[in-house]
């Protein structure tokens, strides 16, 4: 993704928030997961988790909801998994609110992501 430069040639501010360089240490499946869903959005790996911090604040303000994302800390904590048809109609309705033909590549691309995501979700809770 080309992001616009000004005429120092640095890249444009999105808002007047600066941005330091920061680095993350995450695995190659997480770093490929995080560009696919980047690439779907039209926007940056680091636009993505911007977004999600600042859109989901209450998860990082709930410490039980902390202790959910953290299996090794959860203990005894009962996790809600979905089936298979679950997963399935929320990725349709994603689909949907895509608003693109079912013949667009970038609606085939999200298609095969989360099928892809579905795979991984069904096999990590067996």
């Amino acid at each position: 993704m080309k992001r616009k430069r000004d005429i120092q040639g640095k890249f444009t501010l999105k808002n007047q928030d600066y941005r330091q360089v920061r680095s993350l240490r995450l695995t190659d499946s997480t770093w490929q997961e995080l560009g696919i869903v980047s690439e779907c959005l039209g926007i940056t790996r680091a636009d993505l988790l911007e977004n999600l911090v600042q859109h989901k604040k209450s998860i990082f303000s709930d410490s039980e909801e902390i202790e959910q994302l953290n299996p090794e800390k959860s203990g005894s904590k009962a996790k809600k998994f979905l089936n298979k048809d679950e997963l399935n109609s929320l990725a349709e309705k994603v689909l949907k609110e895509l608003r693109l033909g079912k013949q667009a590549s970038s609606y085939k691309l999200v298609q095969k992501s989360l099928k892809r995501l579905i795979e991984l979700i069904l096999f990590s809770s067996k």
